[in-house]
């Protein structure tokens, strides 16, 4: 068990870290990463079109704000505060039903976008505004659309298609504009940073969708940081169904290629909720348990994998609005797996220094 007595006793580094994903997922790993790394880093996905997130986009005329309004109001100095649960607040409204649970930070987002042109500096302004622990930027400022070539050869044209339920299994990705630009800071980022940590979050519609925009992969090729993936504790209906760990990382090494990927944060469940498990299999969520096998072939390809409970334990299934839960990963472990690992790169570094 990790305790706070824990964290102050460790040293933080003066490492700069990066993370790349949707809203939750990104922030729940910069969350357990904060006591341990000087600089962080949130890169978010703006491809969502679902929810409040897609009447904003369609009433701004932006990139999707649904995850980095998220990502901002988790990282705020005090989450409790008036400002980061006014940008959660969502509206209710039976006159107005595309109003009706809209979130209010994604119409303040749009606004300053409207009132500025910055979709970007939107997001800066909104992040001063909170007191944001850590620099939050869009993967990218255009304004596109996630698209997916199924098994069966049909086209899904939006991210709400994307990760829709009951279709074929997702043969290709990729976005409306091929040209559509990765953010210049996210790139300057991306090349200072000592590590970068892609997920956890929905495989194809946050993970694989901040991957696709132009220069992304380059750069990642290119960084000197050691890339970690943290990958998924359990399915996800519409996206990765019947997919096992090892499918995972194969998505993402296919498009990173090879010797990109450095290290694999894996989940693997010591104590089992059965009747919890019961709960999410309804919903088509299963819990990923890799086995040895699976585990040796993601080594094979010469990748580390850091085998361990990551799980967050809860008091059971949460109601989350219009959105399913999952079980997810617990902060303070993800943290701390982190914080060993670059530690153990700065023994290597010594060591070669040395030698």
């Amino acid at each position: 068990m990790i305790t706070d007595e824990t964290k102050t006793a460790l040293p933080a580094t003066d490492k700069k870290l990066v993370v790349l994903g949707g809203g939750r997922g990104a922030s729940q790993v910069l969350l357990g990463a904060r006591p341990y790394f000087a600089d962080l880093t949130a890169v978010v996905a703006v491809t969502d079109t679902g929810r409040s997130t897609g009447v904003a986009r369609t009433l701004a005329d932006i990139p999707a704000p649904g995850d980095l309004r998220n990502t901002l109001t988790a990282l705020a100095h005090d989450p409790e505060a008036l400002l980061p649960r006014l940008l959660e607040y969502r509206l209710r409204s039976a006159t107005f039903p595309a109003l009706d649970g809209m979130a209010f930070g994604n119409l303040l987002l749009a606004a300053l976008t409207q009132m500025t042109g910055d979709f970007a500096g939107a997001v800066a302004t909104t992040a001063t505004l909170i007191g944001c622990t850590a620099r939050v930027l869009p993967i990218s400022t255009a304004n596109t659309h996630l698209c997916a070539e199924l098994e069966d050869g049909r086209v899904m044209q939006n991210e709400l298609e994307v990760r829709g339920l009951h279709k074929a299994p997702i043969r290709r990705l990729f976005l409306a504009d091929p040209s559509a630009p990765t953010y210049p800071p996210v790139l300057e980022a991306l090349a200072q940073a000592d590590m970068v940590v892609i997920g956890p979050g929905s495989l194809f519609t946050s993970v694989l969708a901040t991957l696709l925009f132009d220069g992304l992969v380059t750069a990642l090729r290119q960084t000197r940081a050691e890339v970690v993936f943290v990958c998924n504790t359990t399915t996800q209906p519409g996206q990765t169904d019947h997919y096992r760990v090892i499918d995972h990382v194969q998505r993402v090494t296919e498009l990173l290629g090879s010797g990109v990927l450095n290290t694999v944060l894996v989940n693997r469940s010591e104590v089992l909720d059965l009747e919890l498990l019961a709960q999410y299999a309804v919903e088509g969520i299963h819990l990923l348990q890799p086995t040895d096998a699976e585990l040796a072939d993601i080594a094979a390809q010469g990748i580390r994998t850091l085998v361990q409970d990551y799980a967050e334990m809860t008091g059971g299934k949460r109601e989350l609005w219009n959105k399913q839960d999952t079980i997810r990963h617990d902060p303070a472990l993800i943290g701390l797996a982190l914080y060993k690992l670059a530690l153990d790169a700065d023994d290597a570094g010594a060591s070669t220094a040395r030698s």
